[in-house]
């Protein structure tokens, strides 16, 4: 009696022992540390600012020239920051005792990266549609990443347009350090820059 093929045999072991991974990766403009660093930037620069303006007066926060990637951000950090300081927020400008302009000078991220070895890369396998993520193999690594934002402002009374206060620029900055050894052994975290407050 003649054996059955080996070959069918073969190669349903060779399917059930096949397969393969496919990462996918989202690329948005800024990750989320990035958008994280940039967003506590302008906290910090925010409350310098607000805390050498006017205090006790009904003020319309004039936030015309607030503008670029986190300025929807920034103009409720700066609102916010008004009210934490003694500011009284007025809908408009004619029920208003003094208006804030407030200008952004920047709102954004650096990053600097220092690798002694092969850097973390991605790889693209031909016929697949897909590539694959090779780990950091690095004998010393240093990743720097810095959210920093700058925000200026005046105040003038409403009703004559006298001018009543200049302040800035008021500087913020959120810094993430992470040095690596041996692509295992890691060391840093988040820090805030010591900055003095603006003058008025």
């Amino acid at each position: 009696m003649p054996f059955p093929s080996r070959r069918p045999f073969a190669a349903l072991c060779l399917l059930l022992l096949s397969g393969c991974t496919v990462v996918r990766e989202t690329t948005p403009s800024r990750t989320a540390t990035e958008q994280l660093l940039v967003s506590h930037a302008v906290e910090i620069a925010a409350d310098r600012l607000a805390a050498v303006l006017p205090t006790g007066q009904r003020a319309f926060v004039d936030t015309t020239y607030v503008r670029g990637d986190s300025a929807d951000y920034a103009v409720s950090a700066i609102r916010a920051a008004c009210l934490r300081h003694g500011l009284l927020l007025a809908p408009d400008k004619a029920s208003s005792d003094l208006v804030v302009e407030v200008r952004m000078g920047a709102a954004s991220f650096d990053a600097v990266d220092t690798v002694l070895g092969l850097p973390a890369m991605s790889v693209y396998v031909p016929g697949a549609f897909t590539t694959v993520p090779i780990p950091e193999l690095s004998f010393f690594s240093r990743h720097q990443r810095r959210g920093a934002a700058e925000l200026s402002a005046f105040a003038y009374d409403a009703k004559s347009g006298r001018a009543l206060a200049f302040v800035g620029p008021a500087s913020g900055q959120r810094d993430l350090d992470q040095v690596k050894v041996l692509s295992i052994f890691g060391a840093g975290g988040l820090q805030e820059e010591p900055g003095g407050k603006p003058k008025p």
